[in-house]
């Protein structure tokens, strides 16, 4: 009895907890490593890595790769390993307001489909219930061990601790999304605000070169910013920290006007289409070519919308003191000469720190949301994970 005890103390002791977690790490980090390399980057003992080894390979978690390349002085070629993207997968919806974008990712993070969903006009329901059909057809996927591991779900709304506490676009009617999904799957459900989620985007798939305190705005139908403080995502009290759409400042006229109002895609598609007398609902492709053609009265608009962002910029600047910040916008990132007027604008207003604009902006959300609900379900929270997107699935 006593050696019973005392291997289950030696299992769940806190130390070999945090050695598992180191070797996990090593396994989702690499696409091919061998034991003898996490013991070098560890710093572990190889008899320790052997043992960690065989409680997750049991688990499930390791995938064989067979042996690779002999090294340089002849010796025995070493196993390779990684991390086993079919132990489950996981499923992420962006509810935007005139769109439902879904993605499935294997659990080391591979992308396995994309796609998009027109809802205008759709009640909250019925968006619930197009997630639903989707996971659904997901659950006919036979090739995984573990199958759906997670929800992730990204909002335009202020959220507090995975409830959404106020939607612009959406009544919530008393919807709970977190209760209803764990219910009906039982699995971990994570609900978060679209901004943030793009900041821990930028945070873990760039986190190489992304800086310890940075900021993502983000400019859809209105704005929202993500803040990243000593690497951590800050949402504030009641999750309202980046709510700009709600904050209202004197216009040009005096009065008290939202920034929300002015500064959103919709604003800007709606001025450039009107200075050129064409569809009001042209697409972003046809915008970009606008645009491109130089008129003087576009040329207006875009440079009009560029000060009033250099403007904030510089604000998210005095605010929150972040090392950069990030544009994060669907428009935005298809106009070069607006990017280009956006920079320089910064800069005639004092923003000293870099401010680059996010490529791919339909799925940084997605892809934040997939970063937390993986490190969620693989169990490790706070390490650093090489995060990698392929874009095959746009």
């Amino acid at each position: 009895m006593k050696g019973i005890i005392m291997d289950y103390l030696i299992n769940h002791s806190p130390t070999r907890c945090i050695n598992l977690s180191t070797v996990k790490q090593q396994l989702f980090n690499h696409q091919a490593i061998s034991r003898a390399d996490i013991a070098r980057y560890t710093g572990l003992h190889r008899s320790t890595i052997s043992s960690l080894f065989d409680e997750l390979d049991t688990q499930g978690y390791i995938h064989h790769l067979g042996h690779g390349k002999s090294t340089t002085v002849g010796g025995r070629k070493p196993e390779l390993y990684t991390f086993n993207g079919h132990y489950g997968y996981v499923a992420c919806f962006n509810i935007t307001y005139a769109h439902l974008y879904t993605m499935f990712l294997y659990v080391n993070g591979k992308e396995i489909s994309f796609q998009r969903f027109d809802t205008c006009g759709q009640d909250i329901i019925t968006v619930m219930e197009l997630i639903n059909r989707q996971l659904h057809k997901a659950a006919n996927r036979h090739d995984t061990t573990h199958g759906l591991l997670g929800i992730s779900i990204s909002i335009h709304a202020i959220v507090d601790h995975n409830k959404v506490t106020h939607s612009p676009y959406y009544p919530m009617n008393g919807i709970n999304f977190q209760e209803y999904f764990t219910n009906h799957y039982h699995v971990p459900v994570i609900v978060g605000n679209e901004a943030n989620l793009a900041a821990i985007y930028e945070r873990d798939y760039a986190r190489h070169v992304s800086p310890a305190n940075f900021i993502v705005l983000s400019i859809h139908r209105g704005p929202g910013i993500g803040v990243v403080a000593n690497h951590h995502l800050f949402s504030g009290f009641q999750g309202k920290t980046g709510e700009l759409g709600s904050v209202k400042v004197p216009n040009l006229m005096g009065q008290f006007q939202e920034i929300g109002d002015y500064l959103s895609v919709d604003h800007l598609q709606a001025a450039i289409t009107k200075a050129v007398g064409i569809n009001p609902h042209a697409d972003y492709s046809t915008l970009k070519r606008v645009v491109a053609t130089g008129r003087p009265k576009v040329d207006r608009v875009i440079t009009s919308f560029a000060e009033v962002t250099g403007q904030l910029l510089f604000d998210l600047q005095m605010l929150y003191g972040p090392e950069e910040i990030f544009i994060n916008s669907p428009l935005i990132e298809l106009i070069p000469q607006l990017i280009t007027k956006i920079k320089a604008t910064a800069q005639q207003h004092a923003v000293t720190i870099p401010v680059s604009v996010i490529s791919g902006s339909r799925y940084v959300s997605l892809l934040g949301a997939a970063a937390m609900i993986i490190r969620q379900v693989i169990e490790l929270p706070d390490r650093d994970l090489d995060f990698k997107w392929t874009t095959s699935v746009g």
